[in-house]
């Protein structure tokens, strides 16, 4: 009788463990969309035979191919050569509600001695200081490598009409010699790329 007793109260006590044991919990995933500018009829900044479209759609690939963490949903606005209207991107990527957009654009200038990577946020934005925050995070993660200005606020019109967190990122001068030989380069586009998934990593 004992026996039994102690066995019932045994088994009480297992389930009673199981009825408060805390509930597994899934790890929030994160969306971001990559959009690698121009495309197509539209080729952004040119420098003899380097385009601006085929170098941030040549970075773009790299952090498709570098993101191994499955909790990082990366989207694209394109995935090859076509020309797309701002509006049409803007559509896709509200339509995909992203925690960030991402836009890969190539700066160009008169002045062949300025380089360096640039970064922008969106300019009297509901999102403005969450954009900022991330502006500052993919910033920092460059700085100890690269020349860096300050985060930069305009009208642009993709982080003007989309309604997540957007920052532009100019990766550096075509119209520059040394930016232009890192970004033709593909270790350069692949360092490039490893930051930027390293900088997804932390925003999880």
């Amino acid at each position: 009788m004992k026996k039994h007793l102690i066995r019932n109260l045994a088994a009480m006590a297992v389930i009673v463990c199981f009825a408060f044991a805390l509930p597994e919990t899934e790890t929030q995933k994160i969306n971001v969309v990559i959009d690698a500018g121009h495309g197509g009829k539209d080729f952004g900044a040119k420098h003899d035979d380097f385009l601006e479209k085929d170098i941030v759609a040549s970075i773009a690939q790299k952090v498709k191919e570098l993101n191994d963490d499955k909790e990082v949903v990366i989207h694209f606005t394109r995935n090859e050569d076509e020309f797309q209207q701002l509006t049409d991107r803007v559509e896709t990527i509200n339509s995909i509600k992203p925690d960030l957009v991402l836009s890969l654009h190539i700066n160009m200038t008169g002045k062949s001695d300025k380089s360096g990577m640039e970064f922008y946020i969106g300019q009297d934005v509901a999102q403005n200081q969450k954009s900022k925050e991330y502006a500052a995070k993919l910033s920092n993660v460059m700085s100890d490598r690269f020349e860096v200005a300050p985060v930069k606020e305009a009208g642009f019109y993709i982080l003007k009409n989309t309604e997540a967190p957007g920052v532009l990122f100019e990766m550096g001068f075509l119209s520059n010699e040394n930016d232009r030989q890192y970004l033709t380069s593909q270790n350069g586009q692949k360092e490039i790329a490893s930051r930027i998934v390293n900088f997804l990593k932390e925003i999880e």
